[in-house]
């Protein structure tokens, strides 16, 4: 696995301790019977709300919740992640990125950080390439999220209304593309949306408000993100929309003609990045 050579040597001693962690309550989730398996589930979804993600990643509740979702996944999906997909999920969840070799299950990788932090309570948004990954990944990793007690959502260009999209976003675990989630973001920001005090305070009051699409951008997975982050990062996205009262068309002829009639010094005065009318001009 390439990423362990570019860690730190503290960090990859960090990362093999907690590999070993998990592995360590293998045995007994393996062994577990459905019931009891679930109970140990409550018991670590409630330490991680408690406690929260920085205290579990230090105190072995991410490891037992990491050997939690690997054996549901097993059972679940028929796959179990590997040792190098437990030191992905490890990687992903600490803030770094993971290089992965193909056929080493990036997908599954996901779920595990994925998983952890939706179960401390921090909405979670998986950001693929392509709005057919991000079906698909929803679809076929649905199964385990719901053992997990989990809800999963998908955003795609095919969802049009508000409704739809908001609805999807307040899921646990979210599934959608770079594109979807910029977009959303801007259409959010350009409506005024914000999660201020005075929001909250409004709708206590029973004041009417449309609501934002997203419910913040608190823990984001991206796929490929190399590609996301350099690639396609070079393509601004551009919102565009119909203003009210705009000019009719032919009053831009009407002002085009009359630019053309101005002349410099006499007219107008050209400076290195601004253009001035003179009293002249503007009558």
């Amino acid at each position: 696995m390439r990423r362990v050579t570019c860690l730190p040597t503290l960090e990859k001693q960090r990362a093999r301790h907690f590999v070993n962690a998990v592995e360590a309550f293998a045995d007994e989730c393996t062994s577990a019977e459905p019931g009891e398996l679930l109970n140990r589930l409550r018991q670590v979804k409630k330490t991680l709300r408690r406690t929260g993600l920085d205290n579990a990643l230090n105190d072995g509740t991410a490891a037992e919740a990491f050997a939690l979702v690997r054996e549901l996944a097993g059972r679940t999906l028929t796959r179990r992640h590997y040792p190098c997909q437990l030191m992905g999920g490890w990687l992903i969840l600490n803030g770094m990125l993971a290089e992965m070799d193909t056929g080493e299950g990036k997908t599954l990788t996901a779920t595990l950080p994925a998983a952890i932090a939706a179960m401390a309570g921090i909405p979670v948004h998986v950001i693929t390439t392509s709005d057919y990954l991000a079906r698909r990944d929803a679809e076929n990793l649905a199964p385990l999220y719901r053992v997990l007690g989990l809800s999963v959502g998908v955003v795609t260009d095919d969802m049009q209304t508000p409704a739809e999209r908001r609805a999807a976003y307040a899921c646990d675990i979210t599934y959608t593309t770079n594109k979807q989630i910029g977009f959303d973001y801007l259409r959010d920001r350009a409506g005024g949306h914000t999660r201020s005090r005075l929001d909250r305070l409004l709708q206590r009051c029973g004041e009417t408000m449309q609501q934002p699409v997203l419910r913040g951008l608190c823990f984001g997975i991206i796929d490929e993100a190399d590609s996301v982050l350099i690639d396609e990062a070079t393509t601004p996205l551009i919102l565009a929309r119909a203003v009210k009262n705009s000019p009719a068309p032919e009053h831009y002829g009407v002002a085009l003609a009359c630019a053309a009639r101005l002349q410099q010094g006499r007219d107008y005065t050209q400076h290195d990045r601004r253009i001035d009318l003179t009293p002249h001009g503007r009558e």
